[in-house]
């Protein structure tokens, strides 16, 4: 049993069997005489305290670490412990002296480096399971019954040495091995890439020699070719007649002759037929460049011969027998079935007296304007030459009596064909129509350069797709 108590100055006094007190405490029973005597009765009898007489437990404990026990082997606490890397276990032995009240003295301890300040405890000892490398140092003091506690800690140091990949000389060699060993590897890749880059260069240089001496090559063949296109070009337009006939011959006209491929598969052919007739044919052979100008000279040669026949006296004849005539020369039957290449063409006979136009069209519109009317003439269904057929072709003459400066526009399918404008769309015949309404009562010369520009305008930077001819004649 305990007994608490002030004493005169204030300060609780905790009295115990140590204090010589054995028995109980009985309650009620206590008083203090004037003097500052406690009178408390016990079980034991009568006990009194004289407070006048009280001492103070004023001294702080004397503190002491008795033994350092690490993983079962004790050391010497007295002067730093250095241990090699390693787990360890720590058990710490300490003692604190107070003689006032032996038995009340408390202690507090730290492991520095490894935890904080521990409650108070009057348990002399203490562990620690578990302590790897670093840097420590152990720390206690002790406090008497009263809180007065070691003013200076009693301690002791404690180091586990560090394993050799964590100190300073290893981590520097190994960030150096690193550093080389990444230094390496890239003078290494950098030879590897200048080998392969070397190569790479050697065999680049070698089909580049090859590309420049296939370029020359291919270069003088194309230029031969060109050279023999071009001269072709001469030929063509030497065969074609010339344009101050067709001036001389009527109150106005224009050609505009644009082909794609410096040759053309269309082509234009007049002539006058006795006295009074003028023949005007406007051509669109099968392809364009050096095949289409192939058939053009075959048309041209062969509209030649055929104009002077006698039996030949008409548009609608002049086409049937051109038809014949393009298919024995390129043996187009049922049975050879070698080719079907041919043209569709616009025959045109002015009489330059009566001016009466006398007109066969095989495929290819045209457009007459008769006392500043539109007419818009459809030809045949069927080509000249071409594919071979078992029912033998039609070609029909149309008549138009017109008068002084009535207007006769042939064409073939190049201009209305053309890609270009905003959308990148065909030109089209509606617009065609359309263009020539507005021009048709303008000069022949104005119409020419109208026609010309527009169809760069729309063209633009649009490839041309097939050779263009288009021509005009005012009566």
């Amino acid at each position: 049993e305990f007994v608490l108590f002030f004493d005169k100055n204030g300060f609780v006094i905790t009295l115990g069997t140590e204090s010589g007190i054995n028995g109980d405490c009985q309650p009620g029973a206590t008083t203090v005489t004037p003097e500052g005597v406690v009178l408390f009765g016990t079980s034991e009898g009568l006990m009194m305290i004289d407070t006048r007489k009280e001492r103070r437990n004023l001294t702080s404990p004397f503190t002491n670490i008795t033994s350092v026990i690490i993983s079962d082997r004790e050391y010497d606490f007295n002067t730093p412990i250095v241990l090699s890397y390693g787990i360890y276990k720590l058990r710490v032995d300490f003692i604190g002296i107070n003689y006032a009240a032996p038995g009340k003295v408390t202690y507090q301890y730290k492991l520095e480096g490894y935890d904080d300040w521990s409650d108070p405890t009057d348990v002399p000892y203490v562990n620690y399971g578990r302590i790897e490398d670093g840097n420590y140092t152990f720390m206690l003091r002790a406090c008497n019954s009263e809180g007065i506690c070691t003013e200076v800690p009693v301690e002791f140091s404690l180091r586990v040495k560090l394993p050799f990949w964590k100190t300073w000389w290893f981590i520097t060699l190994f960030v150096s091995m690193l550093i080389s060993a990444v230094f390496v590897i890239i003078k290494y890749r950098e030879r590897k890439a200048r080998q392969f880059q070397e190569i790479l260069q050697k065999k680049l240089d070698e089909r580049t020699h090859e590309v420049v001496m296939q370029k020359e090559e291919i270069e003088i063949k194309n230029k031969d070719i060109t050279d023999s296109i071009n001269y072709a070009q001469r030929i063509q337009a030497s065969i074609l007649p010339p344009i101050s006939k067709l001036h001389e011959t009527f109150s106005g006209s224009f050609v505009f002759y644009q082909p794609r491929d410096i040759v053309s598969g269309d082509f234009y052919w007049y002539d006058r037929m006795g006295e009074d007739n003028f023949v005007i044919v406007c051509a669109d052979s099968t392809g364009h460049g050096v095949p289409g100008a192939f058939m053009s000279m075959i048309g041209t040669t062969l509209l030649k011969d055929i104009t002077v026949r006698k039996e030949v006296n008409s548009p609608a004849s002049l086409l049937a027998t051109l038809d014949m005539e393009i298919m024995s020369a390129l043996n187009q039957n049922l049975e050879a079935e070698r080719s079907n290449d041919g043209m569709d063409i616009i025959v045109s006979e002015v009489n330059l007296k009566t001016k009466m136009l006398r007109v066969s069209s095989a495929m290819r519109p045209m457009i007459i304007y008769q006392g500043g009317e539109q007419i818009y003439v459809r030809g045949s269904r069927s080509s000249v030459g071409g594919q071979y057929e078992k029912e033998q072709k039609v070609f029909e003459t149309n008549e138009f009596q017109l008068s002084k400066g009535d207007k006769i526009y042939m064409f073939s399918d190049g201009y209305p064909d053309q890609f270009g404008g905003p959308l990148g769309k065909k030109f089209k015949m509606v617009r065609l129509k359309n263009m020539l309404r507005d021009l048709h009562d303008k000069p022949m010369e104005e119409q020419y350069n109208y026609i010309k520009n527009n169809f760069e305008i729309w063209k633009e930077d649009t490839e041309q797709v097939d050779d263009v001819l288009f021509m005009g004649i005012e009566i």
